[in-house]
């Protein structure tokens, strides 16, 4: 088997046999196939702008959130300048320490607190403050409550930049208060002075302003604080990125990950880095979405698709169902209930055509009971024909002794001819005979009807040697012989011609000639009809009429009977047969 005919068997083994399925599935695929190139187009083109606008929305939050950072961080370092040695009240500081007299020390006491009080009231923001003696671990002129644990060094430094420390989010040190702030220590050059900072913080409600730039934990999403050394300092996320942990980068040209969640970042320009942190759930969500609409989108179009497929085949089905039981009422000979009507010209189309083809069917079938009786009244015929031919046979051999043991010749001839011809003719042979043992039979039965007929005839008969063992049906030659004695109606000297000759190499030509009256058109057309009274007193009974039925049967059409006659002239009997051709097998004559 070529793979060809290979590949064709087992696509016929999987394509469904039932109208039905296949039907589900050419709609299946003319639905699927168009909606899956344009999800594939639409995923293709929607998913890079989608991710290109969440990326776009993160990185502007965080970019808010690094911005609101530094302006905070800027606020209290303008602020802590102010403070500081080379700002006003930094100098009344010096002034105040240096101070011997307690009056005058008072008085600038006073100016110091009384200018702490303008800038607290003028900066909203500013929380905690005071300065700090580190070597001293002392503390003067807070503006709060300071916690008694206080030390810079277990502050989460930022960034240290020009003597000034910024420190990432903490909670304050404001006594008995839990807050998120941001810080900045200044450090101050006095003289005799040694490690003396300016310490401030930001007011607790701008920080929560700041904390709320980003959707919060509910929506798996952090944020950070780098220092210099990407060294975490703030964490909305301990669990996984707790305080001093480090954030390494990751490879150029890749989204960030760490820990099951995107990273996004932006540096300040004082060194320190805000980073957010998403989760790949979070960031997909929007995407995954909006692939969820396509898939409902998907499942919607099949059920759909299913939808019309049911009713179309509905549509189908039904017609269907009555062509098959009018087909079937058709099976069992039922040719007069009326066909099934529809409302689809497809389908009355189809009704017409096939009440056309039933009226032929039934047509056809009558036709072939017709002949089928007439076959069997032929058969039966033929049958009456040959009634007992033993008993003919032992009284005609009893004839001929008679007549030998009376020396009466003639009577002897014609029950001899009479005996063979019978014989012949009766006989079981087989429905085909040479065309020697053909003339032979001829021979004796022009001897019986030279004695019966009392006008002369003459017969010339003339067969080529090659041919006489040529097969051709039994029995046709006497009855157009007969038919020529009958119709001939020779007024003297009669000629009746016998011949035959090839006609190439498969066919050979038998013609019987008369010179009697000849025949008009419509004696012939009765001589080629069923037997009538007439015919059946010529001879046998049988006539041309059985000749031309041999030739109906027995040769498919590949013989050749024709009859032409000219009044006055005679008549002539032309048959063309196949040299070679047999009977079919189980034909009887």
């Amino acid at each position: 088997m070529s793979n060809k005919n290979r590949f064709k068997v087992a696509m016929s083994g999987l394509w469904p046999k039932t109208l039905k399925n296949r039907l589900f599935i050419i709609l299946g695929f003319n639905v699927l196939i168009p909606l899956t190139m344009v999800i594939l187009i639409s995923y293709k083109s929607v998913y890079p702008l989608l991710d290109q606008r969440i990326r776009t929305g993160i990185q502007n939050n965080l970019n808010l959130y690094q911005m609101s950072l530094e302006n905070t961080l800027a606020n209290i370092n303008n602020v802590s300048q102010i403070l500081a040695y080379d700002g006003r009240i930094g100098k009344k500081l010096s002034q105040f320490l240096d101070e011997k007299d307690l009056y005058k020390k008072t008085q600038i006491n006073n100016d110091i607190q009384q200018d702490l009080t303008i800038i607290s009231s003028t900066n909203p923001t500013l929380g905690l403050f005071f300065y700090y003696f580190e070597d001293q671990k002392k503390i003067l002129y807070q503006n709060y409550t300071v916690n008694p644990v206080f030390s810079l060094e277990k502050l989460p430094r930022l960034v240290e930049l020009n003597g000034i420390t910024y420190y990432g989010p903490h909670l304050t040190n404001r006594q008995y208060s839990n807050v998120q702030v941001l810080s900045v220590a200044r450090k101050i050059v006095m003289p005799d002075q040694n490690n003396v900072y300016v310490y401030l913080e930001t007011g607790y409600k701008l920080w929560d302003k700041i904390n709320q730039t980003g959707h919060g934990e509910s929506m798996n999403e952090y944020r950070l604080i780098l220092d210099q050394e990407n060294r975490v300092t703030f964490s909305e996320n301990t669990n996984d990125f707790p305080i001093g942990s480090i954030l390494r980068d990751s490879p150029a040209g890749k989204l960030k990950e760490a820990k099951g969640y995107y990273v996004f970042e932006t540096a300040s320009n004082q060194g320190w880095k805000a980073v957010y942190l998403i989760s790949k759930a979070a960031y997909h969500k929007e995407v995954i979405r909006w692939i969820e609409q396509l898939v409902i989108i998907l499942i919607i179009s099949i059920l759909l698709c299913s939808l019309f497929a049911l009713g179309i085949w509905r549509m189908v089905y039904v017609p269907l169902r009555k062509v098959n039981q009018d087909m079937r009422l058709v099976e069992k000979s039922d040719f007069d209930t009326p066909l099934s009507q529809f409302s689809i010209v497809e389908f009355d189309t189809m009704m017409r055509h096939f009440d056309t083809m039933r009226d032929r069917v039934k047509e056809l079938l009558e036709e072939n009971a017709l002949k089928e009786q007439r076959r069997a009244d032929f058969e039966v015929e033929k049958l009456l024909y040959q009634i007992n031919p033993h008993f003919i046979h032992n009284t005609l051999d009893t004839i001929q002794w008679l007549a030998r043991l009376k020396g009466q010749e003639d009577i002897d001839t014609v029950a001899t001819s009479l005996n063979k011809l019978l014989y012949y003719n009766l006989g079981k042979k087989g429905p085909q005979s040479t065309i020697a043992e053909e003339l032979e039979a001829l021979k004796d039965y022009l001897t019986l009807q030279k004695i019966r007929y009392d006008f002369e005839f003459i017969v010339h008969i003339e067969a080529p040697e090659e041919l006489q063992n040529c097969l051709v049906p039994r029995f046709i030659l006497q009855p157009l012989v007969e038919n020529s004695l009958y119709h001939g109606n020779f007024d003297k000297d009669g000629l009746i011609e016998v011949a035959v000759e090839p006609d190439g190499r498969e066919y050979i030509i038998i013609r019987i000639r008369d010179n009697g009256r000849g025949m008009t058109p419509e004696t012939i057309a009765r001589l080629l009809e069923k037997q009538s009274e007439e015919q059946n007193r010529i001879g046998l009974g049988i006539g041309v009429y059985y000749v031309k039925r041999v030739f109906d049967t027995g040769y498919n059409g590949q013989a050749d009977f024709s009859i032409s006659s000219t009044i006055g002239e005679g008549t002539c009997i032309t048959l063309r047969i196949p040299r070679t051709h047999a009977m079919k097998k189980g034909e009887s004559l």
